[in-house]
């Protein structure tokens, strides 16, 4: 038995409800409650109950492999239980084909392939999917826990109470175990030897911003909004709205396909969130969409469930770590059990969230290792950065030339996100959370914009203004007053928004 079977407690839930998003790939004959099973050459593939499983097959109809979770985007045929690639599994480039057919796939998954005389296991961008392996056992699963039967050996960096007291995190492609480790999500993983290999990018560019972004923001706008349009039409969603950035262009991007979408919802739990729920009701107002606000105030949960939920967090999450407020609170409640929840990750990459010094600093190593938490930041000292100097410059190292030009988006996506949605979005039991924008072809067109522009968001701002003026007229919460009572005109010609909407404006007519 694996260890999240062997530390459960029944008291916690259902096994198989708690892992329902997860999986694991074995060459032996497991035991998995509520598993479903699938053999792919001499690999057991073992998936939880409501985890998306689809055929992968060729163009001849033969079996190459299984995709685990939902990705659309891809060129490629399929129906609700096959996607047929185009081309052959007995090429001598089919693995060519296939990582070049990669770049398209936007969601949360892990294809686990064979062809051409190899096993290998490819996840999405930014490891949504969940995807670590003890190379000693030779288990590869979405969870810590799932990839040991021995009991876990503490990594012996880290400082396991100040994760749980004051909230440091794993990074760095470590897990709470010394001997598992998380795989980069732009390396694929030889099932047969554990062995990593990057194969995103390679010989992409991202410099020199175009003159003109008026096609890059219209491939943009048209992929997003056949992603949103292809998950919505096989998976009732529900898409969380917040006065912030990310949201406003999902709305945007959704375009017709916002009918298809089965909820928008805010959750209120403080202050911050209640402002939130006031300027998500206007935009909301403006696409003629019901909205729901779940406050606080009317979910309730026992402070037994609360702590049993703790407990079985950290089985399915695999170290220390709460699970969100909304699971705490209850709002979770307001989302229906099992929808996927669209969220706007990588969209930030518009607005260069993680560039805060210049290109010169980006091969320095301290400040970076600093922004990704592993201990509070007024904890961060030279010994932390010494710790872990060698393992952040070793994937550094490792990073294609062009990729250093993006250097520090890149530390975004393939360390700190992966480090932690990559361990706490599998974890989450209730619902499926994935992001429609985080194709490898989206975060190149997202990333040939120039780190300035990109830090005053103005991809962002144009984008949403050639989508619908009509969201863009709205304030983000950093431009709307203090009081947003109901009743009252804040929603309309606040001086900062006009300002930001006149400087958009300009900006696109110089494309036109």
């Amino acid at each position: 038995m694996f260890q999240a079977q062997q530390q459960w407690n029944f008291r916690y839930g259902p096994f198989e409800h708690r892992f329902r998003y997860q999986y694991v790939i074995s060459r032996s004959d497991e035991a998995l409650d509520g598993f479903e099973a699938r053999k792919l050459d001499a690999l057991n593939i073992y998936s939880g109950k409501d985890l998306p499983v689809r055929e992968v097959r060729d163009a001849t109809g033969a079996l190459v492999g299984f995709v685990l979770g939902i990705a659309v985007g891809m060129q490629a045929e399929q129906s609700a239980a096959v996607v047929q690639l185009p081309f052959k599994k007995t090429s001598k480039i089919f693995w060519d084909h296939f990582e070049k057919y990669l770049d398209d796939a936007a969601g949360r998954y892990a294809f686990v392939m064979r062809a051409r005389g190899q096993s290998r296991l490819y996840t999405d961008p930014v490891g949504m999917i969940g995807a670590v392996f003890n190379a000693e056992d030779g288990y590869v699963a979405s969870s810590v826990l799932l990839a040991i039967k021995r009991p876990l050996r503490p990594h012996p960096k880290y400082d396991f109470d100040v994760i749980r007291d004051l909230g440091g995190k794993l990074s760095l492609f470590h897990t709470a175990d010394a001997d598992v480790h998380r795989l980069n999500p732009n390396h694929y993983l030889d099932l047969d030897t554990l062995k990593t290999h990057r194969f995103w990018p390679r010989d992409i560019r991202f410099t020199p911003e175009p003159a003109d972004p008026t096609d890059t923001y219209r491939e943009i706008i048209e992929t997003a909004r056949a992603n949103i349009g292809a998950i919505a039409q096989d998976y009732p969603c529900s898409l969380p709205v917040s006065g912030g950035m990310d949201s406003r262009l999902l709305l945007a991007f959704a375009g017709e396909h916002l009918s298809k979408i089965k909820q928008f919802y805010t959750h209120i739990n403080n202050y911050a969130t209640r402002r939130d729920a006031a300027i998500a009701a206007e935009l909301c107002r403006v696409c003629k969409i019901d909205h729901e606000v779940h406050d606080k105030r009317n979910f309730g949960i026992a402070r037994r469930e609360v702590r049993l939920n703790k407990h079985a967090y950290e089985l399915t999450y695999g170290a220390p770590a709460s699970p969100p407020r909304e699971y705490q609170n209850g709002v979770i409640q307001g989302v229906p059990d099992g929808n996927v929840i669209l969220r706007g990750h990588q969209t930030d990459l518009l607005r260069a969230v993680y560039v805060f010094r210049p290109e010169a600093e980006w091969r320095d190593a301290d400040w970076q290792i600093e922004r990704l938490f592993i201990v509070p930041r007024g904890d961060f000292n030279k010994d932390v950065a010494d710790r872990f100097r060698e393992d952040f410059e070793a994937w550094q190292s490792d990073l294609p030339e062009p990729a250093m030009e993006k250097a520090a988006d890149f530390m975004f996506l393939e360390v700190y996100y992966n480090s932690s949605i990559g361990a706490s979005f599998p974890a989450l039991w209730r619902n499926f959370y994935m992001s429609p924008y985080n194709s490898r072809r989206l975060i190149t067109l997202s990333l040939m914009f120039s780190e300035a522009r990109r830090r005053a968001s103005a991809p962002v701002f144009e984008l949403i203004e050639m989508m619908n003026s009509d969201l863009s007229k709205v304030p983000f919460d950093f431009e709307a007053p203090a009081s947003l009572e109901i009743g009252a005109h804040w929603s309309k010609g606040a001086a900062s928004t006009e300002k930001r909407r006149d400087r958009t404006v300009e900006s696109l007519l110089k494309y036109a």
